[in-house]
């Protein structure tokens, strides 16, 4: 029995889903189709919602609202469905909303009748209203307008776009749709201000929100008005708590707004880039990134050894892609004698008092190959001022920089100074008359005397010499030690390189170059020179960039190829040594 109950209970379920399934109903033939609109009549550019209601569920494909409003802009369609069930009788709706775009033309129009599911609907005759036609003053609850910065702008060239909406009702929720455009970009500026107005007697609430919409080609176009959807709070006398109201769906849109936008001026170079904004400004710094350098001021470096710049362009108006690459700029400046290695900008965006601000910042590691001055010319950056309608130039002043020589060459250190031998000091005797056998004794004593002294002061005499003879053999010794080159391994530079350690590696090839090669700098140009081998070269020139310039983000990886372009290069010095070149080459491992 308990089977049987619960089967019968699985089968009412199951028919009762089935039965309210909208599914079940798709092909079902309705009895009614109503149409009606929320607002009537409306202003010319707004919104209004149209709702169909059907007494039966169908499907939501069969209701096509643009083709049978053809004449205005379906904005979104939205549906739902209910059921209830009154003393055994069951009633099914469904309803669709649709937000309709009004035409900009005033008129009437006639909407409908529309043949849904097997039957016709009613017609409505819609009038369309100047959007300050006082009727509509009267009676709407909610309308928003629209205010353009500049109806004409250049390409690029950002316009301020201001909505208000306008709500006699207290807002209970809803959300402000931007303005539209194609091939635009369009960004909200700072936050929303809330304020009242009294309009024609009636006070509204007053929200305003602004916008920014860049446009990206030239022509005469037609900005979408910003539009609104939300709910107000209404009395309402259904609800037993007059604490609780409830809430009415509205919405609004503001007017369509033509936009003449200008291709760049004709005089423009067209090698630049295209900048149109506010304000620009270039700055340049050495070393220490928090202030500018002054353009008469020397900097002292030293030959070899890298020097940062670092450039910052910042733009009032425009988006951060739309600044010129700094690093192609970098690139074509004229520097002589140095080695330029610039990072990859780095782009960044903000909003300030109402206006965006975009900024561009690039690092350039520079290396000096000579002594003596290095000079880095002024860049410039040309931009087109939207104020004064004008072209302007930023520039980045030129840097003077005095080179030093590098230090790198070991010095031989003087001789140390030989400790002479010491001589033996003068010995006075007492020559005093006394009688022949005291002068006797007294001679005696004064011999043997005379004899101890003599052999005292000579073993301190072979002390002395032997002391300093050892002191000028050891100064001899440290001489010629400092005098030798340094006895060099590429043990270390070979394990450097096969660990692709970048640092480890160039401090490894400078030492080389100072201890083993005693080359008169360590420069990687001069050791390149020194071997005149071309693949030698190239690696050489791949580490100082990968250690100097960010164009290899995952590292240095090159550590077996440059080692086998060192063994190469020794080796044809050797052939040519060989053949009775007079260049010097030492071992490859001269500890072995």
């Amino acid at each position: 029995m308990v089977t049987t109950m619960i089967r019968t209970f699985f089968i009412v379920v199951f028919t009762v889903i089935l039965t309210c399934s909208p599914n079940a109903y798709a092909q079902a033939t309705a009895s009614e189709v109503i149409i009606s609109v929320d607002k009537n009549p409306v202003g010319a550019g707004d919104t209004f919602v149209f709702t169909l209601t059907v007494d039966t569920f169908i499907d939501d494909t069969l209701w096509q609202p643009a083709e049978v409003l053809e004449s205005m802009e379906v904005m979104g369609t939205s549906s739902s469905t209910s059921t209830q069930i009154i003393n055994g009788e069951t009633t099914r709706q469904q309803t669709f909303r649709s937000i309709i775009k009004a035409p900009n033309q005033l008129g009437s129009y006639i909407l409908g009748p529309v043949t849904l599911a097997g039957v016709t609907s009613n017609s409505i005759n819609l009038s369309v209203l100047a959007a300050d036609d006082p009727e509509l003053q009267e009676k709407r609850q909610a309308f928003m307008r629209v205010e353009l910065g500049r109806e004409e702008v250049y390409v690029q060239e950002q316009v301020d776009v201001t909505a208000k909406l306008y709500l006699a009702a207290n807002l209970h929720s809803g959300n402000i749709i931007p303005p539209q455009l194609d091939d635009a970009d369009i960004r909200q500026i700072g936050s929303d201000q809330d304020t009242t107005e009294v309009i024609d007697g009636r006070l509204f609430q007053v929200f305003t929100r602004r916008f920014v919409v860049i446009p990206q080609r030239s022509g005469e176009q037609v900005i979408r008005g910003p539009m609104f959807q939300g709910q107000i709070n209404v009395d309402s006398q259904r609800t037993m708590f007059p604490t609780f109201s409830a809430t009415k769906s509205i919405t609004t849109a503001a007017t369509d707004i033509t936009l003449n936008v200008l291709p760049s001026p004709s005089d423009w170079p067209a090698t630049q880039t295209w900048l149109p904004a506010e304000l620009v400004s270039l700055a340049v710094s050495v070393g220490n990134e928090a202030s500018a350098q002054d353009s008469n001021a020397q900097l002292q470096i030293t030959q070899g050894e890298p020097i940062t710049f670092t450039y910052r362009l910042t733009a009032v108006g425009p988006n951060a892609d739309q600044l010129p690459r700094l690093d192609t700029l970098v690139k074509n400046l004229a520097i002589a004698n140095a080695s330029v290695y610039p990072e990859t900008p780095e782009s960044a965006m903000t909003q300030r008092n109402g206006s965006l601000v975009s900024q561009q910042t690039l690092r350039v590691a520079v290396i000096p190959h000579q002594a003596g001055s290095l000079e880095i010319p002024a860049l410039t950056v040309p931009w087109f001022n939207t104020i004064l309608r004008q072209t302007a130039t930023a520039t980045a002043p030129a840097q003077q920089l005095s080179v030093a020589p590098s230090t790198g060459t070991p010095s031989t250190p003087a001789p140390a100074a030989t400790q002479t031998e010491p001589t033996a000091a003068d010995t006075d005797t007492d020559t005093s008359s006394e009688s022949p056998t005291a002068t006797t004794g007294r001679t005696t004593t004064i011999y043997w005397q005379v004899a101890t002294a003599v052999l005292v002061v000579l073993w301190l005499a072979t002390l002395a010499w032997l002391f300093g003879r050892g002191k000028q053999q050891r100064a001899q010794h440290v001489a010629q030690a400092a005098a030798e080159p340094p006895r060099f391994s590429l043990n270390q530079l070979k394990q450097a390189c096969l660990a692709n350690d970048a640092k480890a590696t160039e401090l490894a090839l400078k030492q080389w170059m100072r201890d083993g090669l005693q080359l008169p700098s360590q420069q990687f140009q001069q050791l390149a020179a020194h071997f005149n081998h071309a693949p030698l070269r190239g690696q050489l020139e791949h580490l100082q960039r990968c250690r100097y310039a960010a164009v290899n983000e995952q590292g240095w990886h090159e550590g077996k190829a440059l080692w086998r372009a060192i063994q190469a290069a020794l080796q044809a010095k050797r052939q040519h040594q060989a053949k009775g070149d007079d260049a010097s080459l030492p071992k490859l491992y001269p500890q072995a």
